[in-house]
């Protein structure tokens, strides 16, 4: 099934709004969007699971459509330190869930030189207790591993599109079925930054290199890649989910 849809600008960054009225700012306030520009973009769908929408790209699983917290696939949605199920106020090692003062790992780390004590769990994947994905939208809802970044990036035909003065890609895959990847920066303190510039994405692997990164998605107009980042950034989650995990409907 294929959509189309018109969102006035006022509307998209209706999130944006909301992060700024928590102290959240934009680093180049110049690269907003304008009240009066409209976006039009298609975009597909396979189905739905509890009201998310997703798509069958024809790889190992399905994408949804939008990012946490977005309702529409252009919009930025909701940002997330990795590892926290929610969004807050200022994103830096001193708020981040899993350090302590000493920037030590208190969790999911598997490299002594990072730990308090010599302290290691060794465990490389989000526990769904972490997942922001199974904790805000469940029902076999999760966040795509690296693993599955790399499927997306090494399958699929990505192209780089500005639409009324905003950037995003447009990946689809080997069935010609698409999603939308929004170019929705990140967020450092309070900051904003790369805002429309570029795109990035957690995935819930944390680094095999340094145990203080999370795997991401990241996306510039130049080229996308499987990079890392320190864990405390603010960034978008795009949730994904198995084929057997959805519930089909009794024909009773």
């Amino acid at each position: 099934m294929r959509q189309l849809f018109a969102y006035t600008i006022v509307l998209c960054i209706a999130i944006c709004t909301s992060c700024q009225d928590d102290g959240i700012t934009f680093e180049n306030e110049q690269r907003n969007p304008q009240d009066t520009d409209t976006w039009f973009s298609e975009y597909d769908t396979s189905g739905s699971v509890g009201g998310h929408y997703y798509v069958d790209l024809g790889l190992s699983v399905l994408w949804s459509t939008s990012n946490i917290g977005a309702s529409n696939p252009l919009m930025s949605g909701s940002y997330f330190a990795w590892g926290e199920i929610a969004p807050k106020d200022s994103y830096t090692w001193e708020t981040y869930t899993f350090s302590d003062k000493d920037d030590n790992l208190l969790k999911y780390n598997y490299d002594k030189k990072y730990s308090k004590d010599g302290l290691v769990d060794s465990i490389y994947t989000l526990k769904p207790e972490d997942d922001a994905a199974v904790q805000n939208w469940g029902q076999g809802w999760r966040m795509p591993t690296a693993t599955e970044f790399e499927e997306l990036r090494n399958l699929c035909t990505w192209e780089w599109v500005n639409n009324a003065g905003m950037n995003y890609y447009k990946v689809t895959g080997p069935n010609n079925k698409s999603i939308i990847f929004p170019a929705c920066g990140c967020i450092k303190d309070r900051e904003r930054i790369m805002f429309a510039l570029n795109g990035c994405m957690w995935s819930s692997s944390v680094s095999i290199n340094i145990p203080q990164h999370g795997y991401e998605l990241t996306q510039y107009a130049t080229g996308y890649w499987i990079g890392s980042a320190d864990r405390f950034y603010g960034e978008p989650i795009r949730p994904v989910i198995n084929a057997q995990d959805i519930v089909k409907p009794s024909k009773n």
